[in-house]
């Protein structure tokens, strides 16, 4: 059973995270790891660190039952965070862990350091309890925020006996899409970044009559590319019909965001009063195109002979490259003869994946309800598809069941999910803590 010292503890360990400051690039997430391995060695709980790189690496712990049954996996979970460009703007110090108004406020708080300690403090309590049968496993990796190459992957690649699992359970999840009904993540679309190269004349910038200006080329394909995302890429309802139930609408409200010749119609009139959800509802709805890097040109007064522009693509399950690439070429036109596309290897920062579910209804997923409506009787879970990438993609791969799970106080809103991850004043509930503490704890219960 989880008490106010656990939920206290869970806190206090969150707060360390923060301040431990593993900003990828570099990482240097051997701080964090190193924090949960003291913690966890201070309950009597062995573990092994895993280095993938200089001060980087994963971190791994078991608990094995009497019984066989099936193994349940916190994790993967990542403990870097993203960088914060502009700290001045932020009303706290983005490293501070500081613990104010009934929340906990740092870099990662959000993504995903509170389901790190939520998982961490779960794993102590289930060790302090023991389980019947199967085995729970946590496992804490770094990277994440750059692909995984040091990270999950890295564990796939090196020791992937040691992380077979039936189930796993990580980011993230957990929101009140409307009263009772609580969203947990079945997959996540793809991610094939693109980089489009263009070429011109180089001229004297004063006489630009006439002239072939790579910059000019790149300028019109953004325009093109936004437009053919917005209005003619091929549409799909399949996961708007798990939202719209969801969100309890009405059977008029489900007919228009679930007809594909309304979708149009139906983003201006709910952008007007709801962005935020207009939003979701876009990316769920078809293969994005966000062009969000533009370079070109050498000096104000020469006609560019040379500009590229970075695409973030995420595409739904089923689209594959070639799905990508027929699109990416309808949308540049009569650009597309001129224009060279690249990949963006993940290397040099790029996500390449391929979009991934996992089934939205099952014997364990009715288990991970149960531990929900523990906290919240009558709740029920709603399928969604998550539009960015996670180091879920791995396991899906391997056929493991992954979900994004945790339960956020229903005070949070879907501006608070949107704007704060990699946001300024990143910041969650204690409230959240504690629920998504109590959901990992029970769901373990029900399951091992």
């Amino acid at each position: 059973m989880i008490v106010e010292n656990d939920v206290n503890e869970t806190v206090q360990l969150l707060s360390k995270l923060i301040q431990n400051k593993c900003v990828n690039p570099p990482g240097n997430e051997i701080a964090n790891l190193k924090t949960i391995e003291l913690h966890l060695k201070s309950k009597g709980i062995e573990c092994q660190i895993f280095e993938s790189a200089p001060n980087r690496g994963n971190l791994l712990a078991r608990i094995k039952g009497a019984k066989d049954g099936p193994r349940l996996m916190f994790g993967p979970s990542h403990v870097d965070v993203v960088p914060v460009p502009n700290p001045d703007k932020w009303s706290v110090d983005p490293f501070g862990g500081e613990i104010k108004d009934g929340f906990i406020w740092g870099r990662g708080a959000m993504d995903m350091l509170f389901i790190v300690v939520s998982q961490v403090q779960a794993f102590v309590k289930i060790f302090e309890e023991g389980i019947e049968k199967g085995e729970l496993i946590l496992l804490i990796v770094s990277d994440e925020e750059a692909g995984g190459t040091f990270g999950a992957k890295w564990m796939m690649e090196n020791h992937p006996d040691l992380i077979e699992t039936d189930y796993c359970l990580t980011e993230m999840g957990g929101a009140f899409l409307a009263d009772g009904k609580v969203v947990f993540m079945i997959g996540e679309k793809g991610g094939a970044w693109k980089r489009i190269k263009f070429k011109g004349t180089p001229g004297h910038g004063s006489m630009p009559y006439g002239s072939n200006n790579a910059v000019v080329k790149a300028s019109k394909a953004i325009l093109r590319i936004q437009n053919y995302c917005d209005n003619k890429i091929p549409l799909t309802t399949e996961y708007l019909g798990y939202l719209a139930e969801g969100l309890g609408m009405s059977k008029i409200q489900k007919f228009m965001v679930t007809t594909k010749s309304l979708l149009p119609l139906t983003l201006k009139l709910i952008g007007k009063k709801d962005p935020d959800t207009a939003k979701i509802i876009h990316s769920l709805s078809r293969m994005t195109m966000s062009p969000n890097m533009v370079k070109g040109g050498i000096k104000a007064n020469i006609i560019a002979s040379n500009a590229s522009i970075a695409v973030d693509i995420r595409t739904l399950p089923g689209q594959d490259e070639e799905y990508v690439l027929k699109h990416m070429k309808k949308a540049l036109g009569d650009l597309a003869k001129e224009a060279e596309i690249i990949q963006i290897e993940e290397e040099d920062g790029g996500v390449n994946s391929k979009g991934n579910s996992s089934e939205p209804a099952s014997e364990f997923v009715s288990l991970l309800e149960k531990s929900v409506s523990m906290e919240f009787p009558g709740s029920t879970l709603v399928p969604f598809l998550m539009p960015g990438v996670t180091d879920m993609r791995y396991f899906r791969e391997k056929g493991v069941q992954s979900y994004g799970f945790s339960l956020l106080d229903p005070k949070t809103t879907a501006k608070d999910m949107s704007s704060l991850p990699h946001g300024i004043d990143e910041r969650i509930r204690v409230k959240t803590v504690e629920l998504t503490l109590k959901v990992y704890y029970n769901v373990a219960k029900l399951a091992l």
